[in-house]
């Protein structure tokens, strides 16, 4: 016996974190706008009750800041998934994300559920938003994430038809309130799509689902969840799939920040709201050192995985 015999093999490297932002406002979130039982039926009805004007105040380019700031600290680049009317507002914010090296995918037009498009107008609406991330950035957008994670059985054909090379809309969670239909029994880790984006098949698209808790089925790999039940609960659920393939967390600007919300916020929509801002800042920055060395964008995990 040798004294390299008696050395440990080496470590096979841990499997990565994919990490990703949806680039939205914090009045996008479900309660407010966007769903028939929203708030607001549009942001432009948001803007004229709230606001008193007709557009945006700009609470999201202070958190994208902050963002910026923090990944560039950890040497991490990232996928933000843009809404394309976030695009028309702040066409600047998106080319600095772009110039500072993430990943640019697509969030749709406007950020209503997909149950509310026809197929024929939901690939309109796609292809506007895509072209426009494209003219701004000068840089394929090759990546797509669903607004409220809710799908309709054609997804998957459109965004064949539209160029894409991924979705992110699936999170192997349990129906809830129209949200992750037939997506409990979905993978954890990446798979190629079959017919649907919630079937695995054979295909060149690939899904690259957001992690939920074992055997509850409900979101881990979530920010919102974070804030929710707690920083616990996502480290464990991404740890524990960890273990067998790549993982993957997504967040919005707002939980990072502490723009003004209504002062009248019903108990549903004060739940969903808690501990934004330091609280998550903090979360956020114990997440990324759990994982140094190994997060990943979308694109550049497809890249490693040879997709």
């Amino acid at each position: 016996m040798t004294a390299s015999t008696l050395q440990p093999a080496p470590m096979a490297a841990p499997h990565p974190l994919l990490l990703s932002v949806d680039l939205e406002e914090w009045f996008h979130a479900r309660w407010a706008t966007g769903y028939e039982k929203s708030r607001w039926r549009t942001p432009a009805a948001f803007f004229a009750e709230f606001y008193r004007s007709d557009g945006p105040r700009g609470d999201v380019v202070p958190a994208v800041e902050w963002l910026l700031e923090c990944f560039a600290a950890e040497g991490v680049q990232t996928t933000f998934f843009i809404l394309g009317e976030i695009a028309a507002w702040y066409p600047e914010l998106v080319k600095k994300v772009a110039a500072a090296g993430h990943e640019i995918a697509c969030h749709g037009l406007l950020h209503c559920d997909m149950s509310g498009y026809s197929r024929a107008d939901f690939r309109r609406d796609l292809g506007q938003a895509k072209d426009r991330l494209e003219q701004l950035t000068g840089q394929p957008v090759t990546g797509f994430r669903a607004p409220n994670l809710v799908v309709q059985p054609w997804l998957a054909d459109v965004l064949r038809e539209s160029g894409f090379l991924y979705d992110s809309s699936v999170c192997p969670a349990r129906a809830f309130r129209g949200k992750y239909a037939d997506m409990s029994r979905c993978p954890q880790h990446p798979y190629r799509i079959g017919a649907t984006v919630q079937e695995p098949g054979a295909g060149p698209l690939w899904e690259l689902p957001l992690n939920s808790m074992p055997l509850l089925k409900i979101p881990a790999g979530t920010a919102i969840a974070t804030r929710l039940f707690g920083l616990t609960w996502a480290r464990f659920g991404l740890w524990w799939w960890r273990r067998t393939g790549p993982v993957h967390y997504y967040l919005h600007p707002y939980e990072i920040w502490t723009d003004r919300l209504p002062d009248d916020l019903r108990p549903w929509p004060r739940f969903m709201t808690r501990r934004r801002g330091p609280w998550m800042q903090d979360a956020l920055r114990r997440i990324l050192a759990a994982h140094r060395g190994r997060v990943l964008s979308c694109r550049d995990w497809l890249r490693e995985a040879g997709g």
